[in-house]
This record gives C-alpha cells, sequence and structure tokens, in this order.
C-alpha cells in the first residue's frame, strides 16, 4: 500500500486505516503487522502489510495449549526464510527470486537488496513427473517476475535462487534456466550453519523446506525482531505515564493539608476529593485531544489523497466499451499518466479503415465527461486496410470514491478494439 507523507510514529494508524478500506474481509479486531518498503520521491510510504484473523490465532493457540506449550511468536515463512538468506547472501545481485518448495505449496518471494517487495504462496500441482510440476511452477514464477517489474518501476529479477541441496530440484533448475535465461542459484539452509553433534552427519531428504524454521530461530536467538509477527505486531508508541507524577503531587497536597490541621483536612477532604478527581478527568481528556486531532487529521490525509488517485483499470475497461468495434479502429498503443495537481490522461495511437471514422473515436473518447486534445489524422500507406493513423489525447478527471464496496466483483467486458504486435507497448487492446 501506498501511504501519504507523515511521521514515523504515525505508520500503525495509517497503514490499519487504509487496510480497513482496501482489504475486503478484515475487520478492527484482526491483528495486522507491514514492513517499510521503501520511500517515494514525493516523501509518500510504501509498506507491505498483512494480516490474519482471529479466528485462525485462537486455533493456533488452542493447538499451542493443547500440547502444554503457548505461542510466542507467530510469523509469516516468507520473510523467515529472506532473514536466513539474508545472513549468507553476497549481495551481489540487488532483485533477487527466492522459490522455496515445501510439501504442497511453494513460497516466492521477491528481495530488493535487503527488503522483501513482494510474497506469494502458490499450490504445487500434485505429480510424479517432475517435468510436469516443473512447468506448473515455472508459470507461477513468471507471474511473480512481471508482478514485481511492475511493481518496482520495471525492475527486473536478477537472479532466481532454489532453497534446497544439490541434489533437488534439478529440472526446475534446468526449465528455468533455458525458459526464463535467468541464473539459477542453490541455497542450503544448513551448508552455512555452524551445527553441533549429531547433526552435522544429518542426511534430510528435503534440505529446503527447512529455510523458514531455521531463519525464524535465528531471529529469536540474536532477540531481533520479525519482519512480521501477528501477536506483536507494530503499535504507535505509548505516550509516557504521568501516574508517578501525579502520585507525588498528591502525595505533596495531603501534607500540605495535615501541616494546616487535621481537624480543617477533615472537613474539606469531601471537597477535595471531588476535585481532585475532575481535575484528573480534565487532564486525562486534554492528553486524549492532541492524538484526536492528529488522527483526524491523519485520515482527512488518506481520503484527500485517494480521491485524486485514478483506477486506471476502471478507465481501460470504460474505454474498451466506448470505442468503436476492432472491424473499424485498430488501436496500436496505449499511454497511461497522471497529471499534475490531480486528474490523468490517456494517448491513444490507432488507425481506421476510413478518414470520417475518426468522428465515431472523438465522440467515443468524449464519453464520461472526458474532454480530447487531438492531433488529427495522417495517411499510413504502408497498411492496407486500416490505412488512416491517428494521436488522440483523452484527459481524465478523478472519479467519485464509491460509497460502499461490491459483495462481489463482475467481470469486466472484453475489449472491443483490436490490436497489433509492433512495438514492446503495443498490442495490448484494452481488457
Amino acid at each position: 500500500m501506498t501511504l501519504p507523507p507523515s511521521p514515523f510514529e504515525e505508520l500503525p494508524d495509517l497503514v490499519r486505516f487504509q487496510a480497513l478500506r482496501e482489504f475486503t474481509t478484515i475487520g478492527e479486531d484482526w491483528p495486522l503487522d507491514f514492513v517499510h518498503v521503501d520511500a517515494g520521491d514525493d516523501d509518500t510510504f510504501s509498506v507491505l502489510a498483512a494480516a490474519i484473523s482471529p479466528k485462525m490465532v485462537a486455533q493456533i493457540q488452542a493447538t499451542c495449549s493443547a500440547a502444554e506449550l503457548s505461542a510466542k511468536r507467530l510469523v509469516l515463512r516468507p520473510f523467515a526464510a529472506a532473514s536466513l538468506l539474508r545472513r549468507h547472501d553476497d549481495g551481489l545481485q540487488p532483485c533477487r527470486l527466492i522459490v522455496d518448495l515445501l510439501a504442497d505449496e511453494a513460497d516466492l518471494t521477491v528481495l530488493v537488496d535487503e527488503s522483501v517487495v513482494l510474497t506469494r504462496t502458490v499450490r504445487v500441482v500434485s505429480s510424479d513427473a517432475a517435468t510436469a510440476q516443473s512447468r506448473a511452477l515455472l508459470g507461477e514464477i513468471r507471474r511473480t517476475i512481471a508482478s514485481a517489474q511492475n511493481q518496482l518501476r520495471g525492475q527486473r529479477v536478477g537472479k532466481v535462487i532454489l532453497c534446497g541441496g544439490e541434489s533437488e530440484h534439478r529440472m526446475l533448475q534446468e526449465t528455468i534456466e533455458s525458459e526464463l535465461s535467468l541464473p539459477v542459484e542453490r541455497f542450503d539452509p544448513f551448508s552455512k550453519l555452524p551445527l553441533a553433534g549429531d547433526a552435522r552427519s544429518l542426511h534430510l531428504e528435503h534440505p529446503g523446506s527447512f529455510a523458514p524454521l531455521l531463519g525464524m530461530l535465528l531471529d529469536e536467538a540474536d532477540d531481533a525482531r520479525h519482519a512480521v509477527d501477528f501477536l506483536h505486531p507494530r503499535q504507535r508508541p505509548e505516550p509516557p505515564n504521568q501516574r508517578r507524577r501525579m502520585a507525588l503531587i498528591g502525595a505533596t497536597a495531603a501534607v500540605a493539608v495535615l501541616a494546616v490541621g487535621f481537624l480543617t483536612w477533615n472537613m474539606l477532604s469531601d471537597l477535595d476529593d471531588e476535585s481532585a478527581e475532575r481535575q484528573l478527568e480534565q487532564q486525562r481528556l486534554e492528553k486524549k485531544l492532541p492524538a484526536a486531532v492528529k488522527t483526524q487529521a491523519a485520515a482527512s490525509a488518506v481520503e484527500a489523497f485517494l480521491d485524486s488517485d485514478i483506477t486506471w483499470l476502471d478507465e481501460l475497461a470504460d474505454l474498451s466499451q466506448d470505442l468503436p468495434p476492432a472491424e473499424d479502429v485498430l488501436i496500436t498503443q496505449l499511454n497511461f499518466s497522471t497529471r499534475s495537481p490531480r486528474g490523468g490522461q490517456i494517448i491513444i495511437d490507432g488507425h481506421t479503415r476510413e478518414p470520417d471514422q475518426l468522428v465515431d473515436v472523438q465522440e467515443s473518447l468524449r464519453a464520461r465527461g472526458r474532454s480530447i486534445v487531438s492531433t488529427g489524422t495522417q495517411y499510413d500507406r504502408r497498411r492496407s486496410e486500416y490505412a488512416w493513423r491517428f494521436k488522440e489525447t483523452a484527459l481524465i478527471e478523478p472519479r467519485e470514491p464509491p460509497r460502499a464496496k461490491p459483495a462481489a466483483a463482475t467481470e469486466t467486458p472484453p475489449a472491443k478494439a483490436a490490436a497489433t504486435d509492433n512495438s514492446a507497448n503495443e498490442g495490448s487492446s484494452p481488457q
């Protein structure tokens, strides 16, 4: 999630406030923790947030209680495995993908320098054939790399790290190297650990699956804070405790009253007690007032930040509905960008069969309150069917935020405009 500029101590409140808006299932009582990814050029914050249902926490604690144990930490596997890798990684490749195969799942985690920026857990295909399983995992690895590239503004994964011994996942390694042209490095979680006694002679069948456990244990042994711990999530710092100070003030006042005389104190004690209670209540309310004002200001900042944002998937869906059919218009390139101080624009390159069909294109772009900037048409003799080239710029204003989220997502209508494979930015019609 991206958050507006704010002090670090206010991040826990801002993350929970925005998570309640964007996550469709969580409630106020859900444990939520986050890691700070980076800061943008405009002083905004990027965080990776995770939440867990109270029901699942209760089930885990009940399981521990049945074994006469108590849960001390509740962490996420990918972050623990990444912590172990950071202890032994040479750091020469700033962006790398960790692939950790478990019994029936695989954790795919992208690290940039020392930070986890993306993590996915996928189901592993149940198959005795290593080739089928490797092909299925290859598709998930492709999607993870593409998602990370979009999130990192074009930065690509430069290396894949497979958790396992020398004899594990050899087919998967060969498939990644041949299909993705990426170097693959093996990481044995036990290779650089100072093992003692019988542990040095252990021969585990799948050592890679122990990476999360070893990373968590080493963090605990070093007394380091786990990246995500649902039993101890990040919280706003507690205000200074004023009880002792108030107790000293009350004791001093009591001694002063006793000095005046026992009888006078006895008559005025009821009034003094009532006055002291009201003063404490007033001070308690005055202490809460600055925090409430800050929280309200932070909420207003988040609202303003989100209200000025453009939901490009909605704009793309509307554009695919508004444009003329693919038999008349061919879209070759779409360029999306934001405008200062608010709003955005879509630059559309395309071709039509006839020059007068440009009027239909312009009218469809003016739908839904858009305004356009046209550069006219140009005859393109290289194309036989779509010979008239055009370039239009549609200016977009942010939409009013929805009052309530829909119960279920609706399917986006298919695109009407055709596309070609002319360049890296071409070949994708709006979907």
